[in-house]
């Protein structure tokens, strides 16, 4: 048995090795791995033991060596395979892993004869009789494992287990430090990093306001080295003097208030006498160890941010300013047709508060209503982000126009707005414009009198061949064969007869005409019709209405096509009687200039006319009715009528409300001149 002065001696001993790994820190060596083999080594002093080794947790809960000691004679090459070959078998035979699994110390006896594994095989290299295995945590942050082998059967228990125990809490404790350590290294690390690289000016003051650190961006910005301001006042250093007392005081108020942070702009006058403005947020910064506060100071220079504000800001305003005092209505409208902004001229114009307008839509608001799923030619424009001039009539800004649209370019090149301009179109303008389509007219008139004459003659020759062979009787029972022939044959012959008369020259035989008269000579041939239809005409003529000068044959063939048009849009809208099914016609006394006009308008309450086909009424051969119920000729030849007695004609529609055609005539007292 073990004397007495021996367990003194080995207690002495131990207190020795415990002292000597206490002193021993993570800190005092190179390398963290170094460190645990210098402990292991220590223990290795103690006689009993023979292999000391420490390994750590990877994924899938496998053991990994990080150190292993082993006495002086054993074969360490061997050793180190058996103990790799025995962290590699299933975590119930080795101490090491149960102690990581369970969270507490193992101890297990050795029998080099029972134990065929590398557990086994390692025993028989070293001579262990006993392993046990502790591990190292420190709140609750596993560090990894300490395993010790000894050559005594009834090793590690009692005051011995106490001592590896407290050699495992030594690395742990040591462990820790070591790992706390390297965050904080590597945390100071990165803050210095920020800290020299950031964009941004970063200033730390004392308690009083003496510049503590001075970072390179604000070494470049005031063109201060940081060497010679540390220790001046901030106010003498980052404030134009005019500025020094307030910002003075502003500091002293944030330290004795309690405030966390303040926020200002103050002017920063450099080291080569320019002036920066700069933006700053302060953040109160704790000394623990002087138990007072100082500030953190983190400026953005603005003054290039501040110049370009201002050169917007005067962009804005010389903007609105032209915008604003831009006669004719300009609207901003998106590519996808909503207004975004209008200026005061189409706020006039469209009659309606700039709020109303806002927001809605271009075709809303410049067309007023369209048919459900009709497509408007303005907003495919807008699509397209194509730039186009055209005369087209608004009916929410109550004219005819020329609209300008001009995609608008945004930063990077692309188009999503576009800039609307409508120029109220001038009665000079109109006239052109009727002069332009007279043109067209006369071309077109030319064309359709050479086409008629050369279908007459075949047309009456098909029409004549027929009447004979029903005439002879041979036709037998095709007879009403040709029935159709020849009443198709007149059809197209009807139709060639009206082109004749819109292209030949008319002669000219004005006369003072009462255009009241006139209107009754012409319901008189269309009443009977309309009693039929349920159609109902209101006349309202001015007391004071002068002589009109004009072809009244002319005149009336107008009336009656215009008549023609409105009974179909009645009954297209109202096809059995309706109390609005009305025509409403009036004549009144305008002026023009010098000259004195008798303006007629008929008014129908019928479907009404697209605002895209506005402009092309007065084309020949365009008509708006079913097929086969109208030639496309009518307004043609009325506008033609109307210019050859010196007046104005023109068609203004709501569609699904309204169509009124306007007829301008010279009076006789003016027409005579």
């Amino acid at each position: 048995m073990e004397t007495e002065a021996g367990r003194i001696a080995r207690y002495v001993q131990r207190y020795k090795l415990l002292r000597d790994i206490g002193e021993l820190q993570v800190e005092s060596v190179a390398d963290e791995t170094v460190f645990l083999t210098r402990c292991c080594s220590l223990l290795l002093q103690d006689p009993d033991y023979n292999l000391v080794w420490v390994g750590r947790k990877e994924h899938g809960n496998t053991i990994a060596p990080v150190t292993m000691v082993v006495r002086d004679g054993l074969p360490a090459r061997q050793c180190r395979q058996a103990l790799e070959r025995l962290v590699g078998e299933a975590p119930a035979t080795n101490s090491a892993a149960r102690a990581l699994r369970d969270g507490g110390p193992v101890v297990a006896g050795l029998d080099t004869e029972d134990d065929a594994g590398a557990l086994g095989r390692l025993a028989a290299m070293t001579g262990s009789r006993t392993c046990g295995s502790w591990p190292l945590v420190h709140n609750r942050q596993q560090y990894g494992v300490l395993t010790v082998h000894s050559i005594r059967e009834d090793s590690l228990t009692g005051i011995e287990f106490d001592f590896i125990a407290n050699v495992a809490a030594t690395l742990s404790r040591a462990l820790s430090l070591h790992d706390t350590s390297r965050h904080l290294r590597l945390e100071h690390d990165f803050n210095c990093e920020i800290v020299q690289t950031v964009q941004a000016l970063l200033v730390s003051l004392s308690h009083c306001g003496e510049i503590l650190s001075f970072n390179p961006t604000a070494q470049e910005v005031t063109g201060h080295a940081e060497a010679e301001v540390k220790g001046k006042f901030w106010v003498d250093v980052l404030i134009s003097p005019e500025k020094r007392a307030e910002s003075q005081n502003r500091f002293s108020r944030v330290l004795k208030g309690g405030w966390s942070e303040m926020n200002f702009q103050a002017e920063l006058l450099t080291r080569n006498g320019d002036r920066r403005m700069i933006e700053w947020h302060g953040s109160i910064r704790p000394d623990i160890e002087q138990g007072r506060v100082g500030l953190v100071l983190f400026g953005i220079d603005i003054t290039g941010k501040l110049a370009a504000d201002q050169a917007l800001n005067h962009a804005l305003a010389k903007w609105e300013n032209i915008f604003s005092s831009v006669q004719d209505p300009a609207l901003i409208v998106s590519e996808q047709g909503t207004i975004l902004d209008v200026n005061p001229a189409t706020v006039a114009a469209a009659r309606r508060p700039r709020e109303e307008l806002i927001g809605r839509g271009v075709c809303e608001i410049l067309h007023g209503n369209r048919r459900p799923g009709a497509i408007c030619p303005l907003e495919v424009l807008l699509g397209q982000k194509k730039s186009r001039i055209f005369e087209t009539e608004l009916q929410g800004l109550r004219g005819n126009f020329l609209l300008t649209v001009s995609p608008l370019l945004a930063c990077d090149g692309t188009s999503g707005a576009a800039l609307l301009l409508a120029r109220d179109l001038t009665e000079e303008q109109l006239m052109k414009a009727e002069a332009f389509r007279a043109a067209q007219l006369a071309s077109v008139g030319e064309l359709a009198a050479g086409v008629a004459h050369e279908i007459n003659n075949p047309i009456n020759g098909i029409i004549n061949y027929a009447q004979i062979l029903i005439d002879s009787g041979q036709a037998g029972p095709d007879a009403r064969i040709l029935r159709h022939i020849i009443r198709e044959g007149q059809r197209i012959a009807g139709i060639t007869k009206n082109l004749l008369d819109f292209s030949r020259k008319r002669e000219q035989s004005a006369e003072p005409v009462h255009v009241p008269t006139l209107f009754r000579h012409c319901i008189e041939l269309i009443r009977h019709q309309y009693l039929i239809d349920g159609i109902t005409l209101a006349e309202d003529y001015a007391d004071d209405l002068p002589l009109a000068f004009c072809n009244p044959q002319q005149i009336q063939q107008v009336f009656l096509n215009v008549f023609s048009n409105a009974r179909y849009a009645l009954n297209e809208r109202y096809p059995t009687a309706h109390a609005d099914k009305l025509i409403a016609i009036a004549a009144f006394p305008r002026q023009h200039g010098q000259r004195d006009l008798v303006r007629i308008t008929i008014t129908d309450y019928g479907t009404g006319i697209e605002h895209d086909l506005m402009d092309r009424l007065m084309d020949p051969f365009f008509s708006t009715k079913s097929k086969g119920e109208g030639t496309g000729l009518g307004l043609s030849i009325s506008h033609s009528l109307i210019r050859e007695n010196k007046g104005h004609f023109r068609i203004k529609s709501q569609w699904g409300e309204w169509t009124t055609a306007i007829i301008d005539l010279p009076t006789a007292e003016g027409g005579t001149n």
